[in-house]
């Protein structure tokens, strides 16, 4: 399809003899102003009957023009030279040929029809020379274009034009400009093309397009709305303004407009409506962007439509079609896989909820993760190892996740002390690692439960700097760690846990919230326990018997309890219970 859209062709005169009527003359005026807005089927219609019911050169030309703008290079062509036989002596169809040839990267034949046209007429025929300059201007390949040599036309075109009345020289001038990257010297022209025709809707269109280019979103999309205010049926706006909403992250806004573009231009183009289902998906409207895809299937061979299936049965919780979708899509184009593609496959794995696809789940977000900058994977294949009790793998990737966020949350540090707490009880249990002997396990236990000791460390300073509150099963979890790192006889001999104990006892008593406090009940006794046999390790039997006595108030019947109070030589050492704490969002 041919790129950069022109100005209309209003102001042609026949360059040979015509017999056209008036009615004739309003319906290609018609014709050309729908090929401008690209409402090319009804342009197409138009002008193929006007070719039929009266073969001129001139309207010949018109309809070869229309397939030449609609990018139906052998329509063009061969219409054209229907044209250029129908009547030797009208240069405009060897002109449209050169702009075949132009887009067909054939710049040496393209050049010599139009020096030719520009010849025969003597460089006075103004038409000539505007419809040569265009021909070097319609698209923005640098093989296909010319905008010097447009430039150099359009120059003698304009000494033409004394009375400064002729929009389409100045927009043209504008379109060479543009094709220079020469955005002020184009800006200067499109601007000059309004002083002529102020609702000139193009104009601004085009000045839009140059600020979109440049980046500034805000400046460009102020154009747009100007275009449209001139022109609402001038497609091509809502297509740019579209893209200058998207840039700007107003992904609704963009995908509605780009939907009024398919609208007000009719267009059937599958790569056109592939790019509202990407709009769609982006403005999470995903039943939107099925409904798109819907239309395209068995008019494009584009894998890509797989992809965006594929994200967007995953955001529907369409599980089973976004795996079958994304598995497709890897294996028919594994060159264009980018990571969000196993993202997605990730997340639609981790719903299916089994055991072989919870594996291909961390498999993919593994992938993944390293290149996603805009969310922290490591969480999501933290949870799923945690879930599935793989607390090893989980303490790892939860030290990932805080690793790579600048902002870690406060359950990253709260899972991460929790995993290590958990496979501490597991160590020289779990089947899946190497064997150890007494000492190594030792020492691997010693290792877990001290890193859930650090973990729980930073999660209390956390929430203490982001909510100004404390969190006080952090520090009861710090006393559980200190306490399993290491012996019994020595955990209670030297009392480490002993400072965290006291800090949770302090904290949960004193909350206010029934719900909470009731919550830490199970917490409190384990707590009271320890330092119960903390202090007859010291032989401070009054203590002792104080903190048992604690532990009654919370639960009268507690049998180890009872029976330390019978005998108060009797320890009853903390137990591993109530590991599941509630979460501090």
């Amino acid at each position: 399809m041919m790129n950069n859209k022109k100005q209309s062709l209003m102001t042609i005169l026949f360059v040979g003899a015509t017999m056209t009527a008036p009615l004739l003359a309003q319906d290609v005026q018609t014709a050309l102003k729908d090929v401008e807005a690209e409402r090319y089927t009804k342009a197409g219609q138009t002008l193929t009957q006007l070719a039929t019911s009266a073969p001129t050169a001139d309207n010949q030309f018109y309809l070869g023009y229309y397939y030449l703008r609609s990018g139906q290079l052998d329509k063009a062509k061969a219409t054209f030279e229907k044209g250029a036989t129908t009547d030797a002596k009208n240069p405009l169809n060897n002109i449209g040929l050169a702009g075949v040839a132009l887009a067909k990267n054939d710049g040496a034949t393209a050049k010599s029809l139009i020096d030719n046209a520009v010849a025969q007429t003597k460089s006075k025929n103004q038409d000539v020379l505007i419809r040569s300059a265009e021909m070097y201007t319609l698209s923005d390949q640098p093989k296909q274009n010319d905008p010097a040599a447009a430039l150099g036309l359009l120059t003698v075109a304009d000494e033409k034009d004394k009375k400064n009345e002729n929009a389409e020289i100045e927009m043209l001038m504008g379109d060479a400009y543009f094709l220079k990257n020469d955005g002020g010297n184009a800006i200067t022209k499109y601007e000059n093309a309004l002083a002529i025709n102020p609702n000139l809707a193009e104009a601004n269109y085009k000045i839009g397009r140059l600020y979109l280019r440049g980046k500034n979103y805000v400046k460009a999309q102020e154009f747009f709305k100007l275009a449209i205010q001139n022109d609402p049926e001038f497609a091509p706006t809502y297509r740019a303004y579209a893209d200058a909403l998207a840039n700007s992250r107003s992904y609704k806004a963009a995908a509605q407009n780009y939907e009024l573009y398919v609208q007000k231009s009719g267009t059937t183009d599958p790569e056109l409506l592939l790019d509202v289902a990407r709009y769609k998906f982006l403005a999470q409207d995903y039943q939107g962007a099925i409904g798109y895809l819907d239309q395209l299937k068995g008019k494009i061979n584009n894998p890509i439509i797989d992809r965006m299936y594929g994200w967007a049965y995953s955001a529907l919780g369409k599980n089973t079609e976004s795996v079958e979708s994304l598995n497709r899509f890897i294996s028919t184009a594994p060159q264009k896989v980018i990571y969000d593609d196993y993202k997605y496959l990730g997340r639609a794995y981790a719903q299916l909820n089994t055991p072989e696809a919870d594996s291909l789940s961390i498999v993919n977000l593994e992938k993944a993760a390293p290149s996603d900058t805009t969310e922290n994977l490591y969480r999501e294949i933290s949870k799923k190892y945690y879930e599935t009790k793989r607390y090893d793998k989980a303490a790892d990737y939860y030290a990932k996740t805080i690793k790579n966020d600048k902002k870690p949350l406060n359950n990253d540090y709260l899972f991460n002390g929790l995993a290590n707490y958990q496979y501490g009880f597991r160590v020289g249990r779990d089947t899946t690692a190497a064997p150890m002997d007494t000492a190594q396990i030792r020492q691997m236990k010693q290792t877990y439960f001290l890193r859930a000791d650090s973990a729980f460390a930073q999660m209390a300073q956390q929430v203490e700097k982001t909510a100004g509150e404390t969190y006080p099963l952090a520090y009861y979890y710090r006393g559980q760690s200190t306490y399993y790192a290491y012996p019994s006889a020595v955990s209670l001999s030297t009392g480490a846990a002993v400072p965290y104990y006291e800090k949770f006892i302090e904290l949960a008593t004193a909350e206010t919230d029934a719900t909470k406090k009731q919550s830490y009940q199970k917490n409190l006794v384990t707590a009271y326990k320890f330092l119960a046999s903390y202090n007859l390790a010291k032989k401070d039997d009054a203590k002792a018997k104080e903190y048992f006595n604690k532990v009654l108030e919370i639960d009268p019947n507690d049998a180890d309890v009872k029976k330390a109070l019978e005998g108060p030589k009797a320890a009853a050492a903390p137990t591993k219970s109530a590991t599941k704490a509630p979460i501090k969002k």
